[in-house]
Order: C-alpha cells, then structure tokens, then sequence
C-alpha cells in the first residue's frame, strides 16, 4: 500500500499539470511542482494557506458555490477562469476539480488540475462570446456540407434547436447554398472580430424555416482553418425588415417624384395661362400706346411747325411715356412666347464678352464680375439680343439681392443631358446643350419666392423699385429657345440660376449689318389698310396720307375684301393687323391674294402668334411691323413692301 502511495505521489510530483489539493475548509493541502511552475508559489509558501489567496475576490463566493456542487455528486471539466501568481499577475487557466475522498469514502476535501489556457482557448472562448453577442445569425459548416457550428440567432432564425441544426446539410436551409470556395482563408491566430469579417460580399439568398416559411437574407461567408478541417463560416443577416423599408422608400419616392412632376406641370400650366393673358393684355395694350405715341408725334411736329417749343417738349414727354408703356408690354410678350423673334446660329461666348463691359456697369463697383467660360462651345440658335437682355436682367436682380457688395459669376460649358437628368423636368428632352449659370452671393429666396419667381408681375421689392417682369421675361425667352430654365437658392446662401439652350450644328452666324436709311425719294402707292381699332385706324390715314399714299380703310376682313372688290384701281399693300375680330389678318392675306396675286402684304401686330412660326420665328413669306410702331417705323417697313 505504501509502495502504491508513494507511486501516486510520485505520478504527481512529475505531471506537467498543476495539481494541488484543498480541504473542505478551502485551505490547500498538497501543491506540486508543476503548480509551483504556474502560480509561482514554492509547497512551504502556499499549503494550509486559504484558497482565496489565489481567487479574484468578486468570484470567491461563485468558487465556493461550485465546491459545494461538487460535494454533491457534480463533476466540473474545463472550467475556464483566472488565478493569481505570487507576483501579482492574474493567469486565465484551464481547471478540471473532481471530489477529494478518503479510503472510508468520506469527503476529505477536492482535487485541482490547473493549466494555463491556451492561446487557442482563448480564442475559441471569446469566439463563442462574440457569436451568442452577435445580433445576426451564425453557422460553421464543414467541407461535407454540414452544420458544426450554429448561434441563439440561427437557431431563432431556421426555427431549429441547437441540436437540430447540427448535423444538418445547409443546402438545405440556404438557396443558392454557400460557396465551396471563398476568396481569403481566415488566420486562427486573427482576433474574433477579425475571423467573423466576411471574405465574400453579402449575396442575397433565401433562407429555409422549418414550418415551411421563407425569409430574406444576405449572407456573407469566410474560411476558418480547424483541427478537424476546414470550416466554412456564415454570417446570414436577416434583410425582411431592409426589403420593406426599400420598398417603402421607392413607394415614397415615386409619390415624391410624381408630386413634384405634377408640381411642374402645373407650375407650366399656370405660366402657359398668365402666358395667354399676358398676351392679350399686351395686344390691347400695344393698340393703345400705338395711338398715344402717334398723336403725341403729331402733336410735336405740329407745335415745333408752331414755334410752341413748350407743347413740342411736353408731348416728348408723352412719346417717352409711351415708349415706357412699349417697353414693358415688349417684356410681357417674351414672357408670353409671342414675341417675334429673329434667331441665328450664335456662340454664347460672344454674346457674353460683348455684353460684359455693359453687365459691369449695370451691378456697379461695389460688385465683382467673374466671367468663367469654356472653350469650344457648340453653338445655339438664339436672337443675340434676347440673349443680352436675359443677362443683363439676371445680373440686375442679382444687383438688387447684393445692396452691400458681392459677386456676380457667369459661366458657361457643354452639358449632355441623359435621361436621368432630363426626369423630373416634363419639358427637357435628352441631348446636348449649352449650359448658362448665373450665379450671386446676395440674399436668396425662399421656398415660396422660388414658387412663384417667374409669373409676371410678381415681386418681392418695394413699391416703384421693380416691374415684376425680369424674370418672367428671362423664362420666356429661354423657354421659347427650346430651352430650359431652373433656379437654385437659399435664404442667405445666394442664388445660381441655370439656363440649358440646345445645341446646332450650324456655324456661328455674322451679325446682321443695319440697312441703310430709306431716301426722301420713294414710291408712293395704294394702301388698304385694315385694323379694328378706331383710333389707330385715323392714326394709320394721318400717317400715310400724310407721306403721299392713296389711303383704303377698313375695319376688318370682311370689309376688306368688300372693299378691294369694289375698288377698281389697284391696290399695292394690303396693311393688316393680326388678330382682329371675324377674320384674322393671316386668313383675309391669304383670300385677298387669290383675287389680287400682284399686292404686297405688310402684317402689323402687338400679338403676332398667329402669323408666327416654330420658336417665334416669322413664316418665310411674313413680313410685320410690331405694334406700337411710331410713324417712321411704318413709313420705312411700307417703303421696303413698296420696293
């Protein structure tokens, strides 16, 4: 028997374990050297001293809760926790305590096998951790397609126990299945969070409940090199939650996409409405300052024929009114698209660097011009002098938000407008186009401002300091130019205005060269003119009575034709307006023709729409006057019918 014990004792004294032994009074009985070699205490240093010299003192009472469980029958293996080193240092062993009893079977006290945790242990632990913490589901598969590994997510996940998943062939549960080769093998000596980052990017999939349900997942997988093989390891996110709230979000996005789609539309449909009734104001308006100028002219030339300086003065002063009132009805007509036209393939470029010197002197010293334009533009096809006017009521606006200083930027490129950057804009079509930015560092516009910028008559200045019409003239002109028109701008943050004009293949145009002033020498001849305005009708006699013409007058069409039926001489220019009640002008030129193919027609109009072509361009074989005209306007435009 003592030659049994001493053996033991022996077996002990040479393990590589730590193996020491403790009373039921939780002092240490035995230590051996291997136990020496780990914690650092010498046999003669640490027997019949308490056990907690070397337990962390929050974990003291959990030890001795665990000894008395095994008192009770309990066996404990590979229990991993911390003991304390006689230097201080706390050491992560590895413990398997099994009961301690006497050759009678009486508990004497219990036995302690204590290694240091390994390196792998440790990871392998924190590994664990990590996947129960985890909040997506976990599985580790073999090279035979089978679960070893699964976490609390993938069991809540697949609707499985623990058990159930393991063992169970992931095709089954996966579709498409993982892949057999992902791209990187995983490092085991990598951190935890380092062996769970995927090697493969997520891939949609759908994932097998065990009732019978789907659900949609993204799975991202990597490689981890084991005792027993390779282990492929998937992470299998649950996207039910993602899909919807996309498809919530593409729902909201539409609805926002066709709100703001109806926005413009009806923001078109109310400028195309105050479009159609800035047009007829104007025509009415055009008739009377045509009457207002032409007998203020008569008045003039009347008093100066007197000697009547004062009255001559005074009634320059009324044509200076008038042309005020022209002026203003002009800019009513851009807005309104009804405006004559006369576009030409031009460079922007030019258009700009003519105008500069003038732009400078609009927005003053206090203002900095930068002029920042890109080589090579294409060309568009514009009236230069539309154009001017576009820019010099842009940099005048942009004067206007800058009362203390600022900077005015124009700026020009090629811009090709895909569908993408076409959606949302109901009337920009796809293409290439010449894009016009006009940018200031003033005050900004609010939302509700921006809402309404372009309709005329509408401003945000005071009383007698704007029209209301510079804008709404700028979106006309562009707007009949094909183009399109769109303003950025925040309360304080400035405003960019951006202008698309398309694009021509066509080379720049020369500008035209003025013609040279008509002769006193011309030919006089027989006019019928016709208009439906009383007054403008004894303006029209006066004026060309009064240069030699033999006058016919009529108040609209039908008289017209009654008229050049009865008359028997011939008749050189048919003089008509556009718009009159029973006939247009258009109409009554083409039937007056037919009777009588050798007379000119001279159009005359405040609203030329329907003697207009495509951009507000005149028909080829249109020749027009614009109301309000002054006496000289149509004298020279009869001469040149006449010639």
């Amino acid at each position: 028997m003592s030659e049994q014990a001493g053996l033991l004792r022996a077996i002990v004294r040479s393990a590589h374990e730590a193996i020491y032994t403790v009373g039921r009074d939780y002092t240490i009985l035995s230590w051996n050297p291997a136990a020496e070699a780990l914690l650092g205490y010498r046999a003669d240093e640490i027997v019949g001293r308490e056990l907690d010299l070397l337990v962390a003192p929050d974990r003291r009472a959990d030890q001795r809760e665990m000894f008395t469980l095994i008192a009770a029958g309990a066996r404990l293996e590979r229990f991993r926790t911390r003991r304390r080193h006689r230097d201080g240092r706390w050491i992560p062993v590895t413990l398997n305590i099994s009961p301690l009893a006497g050759d009678d079977g009486d508990l004497l006290g219990f036995t302690v096998m204590a290694r240091a945790t390994s390196a792998r242990e440790r990871l392998e632990s924190s590994l664990q951790a990590l996947l129960e913490a985890a909040p997506d589901a976990f599985v580790g598969v073999g090279d035979d397609g089978l679960i070893t590994l699964a976490n609390t997510q993938a069991e809540l996940l697949f609707g499985l126990t623990r058990n159930g998943l393991i063992g169970r062939d992931v095709g089954r549960l996966l579709s498409p299945s993982l892949p057999d080769d992902p791209a990187r093998p995983l490092n085991p000596d990598e951190s935890p969070a380092e062996l769970l980052a995927p090697s493969t990017p997520p891939t949609p999939t759908m994932a097998h409940r065990i009732d019978g349900g789907t659900v949609p997942v993204e799975v991202s997988m990597s490689v981890l090199p084991t005792e027993e093989g390779r282990m492929r390891c998937a992470v299998i996110r649950d996207i039910t939650d993602r899909i919807r709230a996309d498809d919530r979000y593409r729902q909201l996005q539409a609805e926002a996409d066709r709100a703001r789609m109806e926005a413009q539309l009806q923001r078109a449909q109310r400028l195309e409405g105050l479009g159609q009734l800035a047009g007829g104001v104007a025509h009415d308006f055009n008739n009377l300052i045509a009457v207002i100028a032409n007998y203020a002219t008569f008045i003039a030339e009347a008093a100066a024929d007197a000697g009547l300086t004062e009255i001559a003065g005074d009634a320059e002063q009324i044509s200076k009114a008038a042309q005020r009132g022209a002026d203003l009805t002009h800019q009513l007509l851009a807005f309104a698209r009804r405006e004559v036209v006369r576009p030409r393939p031009l460079d922007i470029n030019d258009v700009i660097t003519d105008i500069e010197q003038m732009l400078r002197r609009s927005i003053g010293e206090h203002i900095a011009l930068s002029v920042r334009l890109s080589e090579n533009l294409p060309s568009v096809t514009a009236d230069p002098g539309q154009l001017d006017q576009v820019l010099v009521n842009l940099a005048v606006n942009a004067r206007d938000a800058m009362p203390r200083g600022g900077e005015l930027t124009v700026e020009t490129e090629v811009l090709d407008v895909d569908s993408d950057y076409a959606s949302g804009r109901p009337h920009l079509r796809t293409g290439r186009y010449v894009r016009l930015r006009v940018s200031d560092t003033g005050t900004g516009m609010p939302p509700e401002v921006i809402e309404r910028a372009f309709e005329p008559f509408y401003t945000t200045k005071p009383a007698g300091k704007g029209t209301g019409l510079g804008l709404a003239t700028v979106y006309g002109i562009v707007t009949a130019a094909g183009g399109d028109l769109n303003v950025y701008s925040e309360p304080g943050m400035g405003t960019t205005f951006t202008i698309l004009l398309p694009t021509t293949d066509a080379a720049p145009a020369e500008p035209e060269t003025p013609a040279e002033p008509p002769s006193d020498d011309y030919r006089r001849g027989t006019i019928l003119a016709v208009e439906d305005e009383p007054a403008l009708r004894d303006v029209l006699r006066r004026i060309l009575a009064g240069a030699g013409h033999n006058v016919l007058i009529a108040s609209d069409g039908p008289a017209a034709l009654a008229l050049a039926e009865a008359y028997e001489g011939p008749i050189d220019v048919l003089l008509t307006d556009v718009v009159m009640p029973h006939m247009l002008g258009k109409d009554l030129a083409d039937r007056f023709t037919q009777s009588r193919p050798d007379t000119t027609v001279l159009f005359m109009s405040g609203y030329a729409r329907p003697v207009l072509a495509s951009q507000g361009t005149l028909d080829p074989d249109v020749t027009l006057v614009e109301k309000p005209f002054s006496k000289n306007q149509l004298l020279t435009a009869l001469r040149q019918s006449l010639d």
